[in-house]
């Protein structure tokens, strides 16, 4: 339902001084992030939002319900508008799940207004080009972009697009009943590991150095993790050097604690780096 998406195009662009041709597609992973050639119109997004407010069904956005004429006749009549699923019910609540905590504890939190349940996702282009808000209730969606047409960096104040956001919906919904988005019946959940994204294990994921790294998550019932976590580990530690224990550490001065296991990047570290098992 995105009109603008560029499958195999080659056009004539300038490249320090002189006008080259170069092949655009939109088919590859950058996609998924919003990297598209000619990006997309408010109206789509929004109205692609709304399909994951509405369960996932895509209705398409309409400007008129129902024309008549001086006789009462029916000239046009859009008053039922042809739907398709987009994605699974089950898919679009468990996005409604995520987004939900955008607005209460993420990046939009500015947005966010009392009595009624929200979800959303804001987004930034390079340089902030572009700012977006994406949000819904249970009872309609509102999407806001702020920009400038000369494609210029936006000025260092950037959450207005938020602010008029929750301007605009908050006073939609002054009168409006708090409820929240239907669940479908086949979601389940499982106890997992923030860490593997697996099964926790009792006495190691619980035990990680900078806390229980043990949470419950939802999933579409069977898809729920079988594998229980191999990312902790539980290894012996020596008191006064901090490294493994070797035959030559005393009993008494032997640790024992939970540490995470797995390859470290070439270059740079991870927020893992300091809890990784000792090399010595």
């Amino acid at each position: 339902h995105i009109d603008s998406l560029v499958e195999n195009e080659t056009r004539y662009v300038w490249e320090n001084g002189q006008k080259v041709s170069k092949t655009f597609t939109d088919i590859n992973q950058s996609m998924a992030l919003g990297g598209l050639t000619d990006g997309v119109t408010n109206l789509e997004l929004t109205a692609a939002y709304a399909a994951i407010a509405n369960g996932g069904t895509y209705n398409p956005p309409v400007f008129y319900t129902k024309v008549v004429n001086h006789d009462g006749e029916v000239i046009l009549d859009n008053t039922t508008p042809e739907s398709n699923r987009a994605i699974k019910e089950t898919t679009a609540w468990l996005l409604t799940d995520v987004m939900k905590g955008v607005l209460t504890r993420g990046t939009s939190t500015i947005a966010n207004f009392s009595g009624m349940t929200l979800a959303g996702k804001s987004g930034t282009s390079n340089e902030f080009r572009d700012v977006w808000l994406e949000g819904y209730t249970p009872y309609n969606t509102c999407g806001v972009w702020s920009g400038y047409d000369s494609n210029e960096s936006l000025p260092s104040s950037r959450n207005f697009h938020k602010i008029l956001w929750k301007k605009v919906m908050s006073r939609v919904h002054a009168n409006l009943e708090n409820k929240d988005f239907t669940k479908p019946d086949n979601i389940s959940t499982a106890t997992v590991c923030k860490k593997s994204g697996k099964l926790a294990v009792a006495g190691l994921c619980d035990s990680d150095p900078r806390g229980s790294m043990v949470t419950t998550e939802v999933f579409e019932t069977g898809t729920e993790p079988t594998d229980y976590c191999d990312v902790h580990v539980r290894v012996s530690i020596c008191a006064e050097s901090g490294q493994l224990a070797s035959q030559f550490c005393p009993e008494e001065l032997r640790i024992t604690q939970a540490y995470i296991k797995r390859p470290e990047p070439a270059e740079g570290t991870t927020d893992d780096t300091p809890y990784t098992i000792p090399a010595d």
